[in-house]
């Protein structure tokens, strides 16, 4: 059967449950309440333009996008947010001559992204791309959970 959303893709969620309506609701209510926290950290990060809170907030929002199957979100977006982050925060340890454990364990996190892709990230490591890239989570997820609720609805 196609999917009838634009935005979510139950299709994870129906295989981990064997099709359980009830434990897919409770997953998605999960999800639903998780989100004002995401948010909320993603506004707290980048307005305090602490990057490691940035980082984090991307990294454990990925697997709970991707569980309600916006993999573009997760896979690309998000992962994205989560490097470039990473890589502001390698230009502030450096900005401060500080050539510490933090910033050789960062750089070695990104280390082993295909050239393309560290080219990309130095390319768009700036506040304006990490804001773009987290009102794009915040209207994505707002589209998703108008969809989530009406499942949750429908049942």
């Amino acid at each position: 059967m196609p999917n009838p959303h634009s935005h979510i893709d139950l299709g994870y969620l129906e295989s981990i449950t064997d099709g359980s309506q009830d434990l897919i609701k409770e997953l998605i209510e999960i999800f639903i309440e998780q989100i004002p926290e995401f948010v909320d950290g993603f506004e707290e990060g980048l307005t305090q333009k602490d990057w490691m809170k940035v980082a984090a907030v991307a990294h454990k929002a990925k697997s709970s996008v991707m569980s309600m199957g916006m993999q573009e979100l997760g896979n690309q977006d998000l992962k994205n947010l989560e490097l470039i982050a990473k890589l502001l925060r390698i230009d502030e340890l450096n900005a401060m001559n500080n050539n510490s454990e933090e910033s050789n364990e960062l750089s070695k996190s990104i280390d082993g992204y295909s050239e393309d892709r560290k080219e990309w990230l130095k390319n768009n490591k700036n506040v304006e791309c990490v804001e773009e890239i987290i009102n794009r989570f915040n209207q994505t997820c707002e589209a998703a959970i108008s969809e989530l609720q009406e499942v949750i609805e429908n049942e």
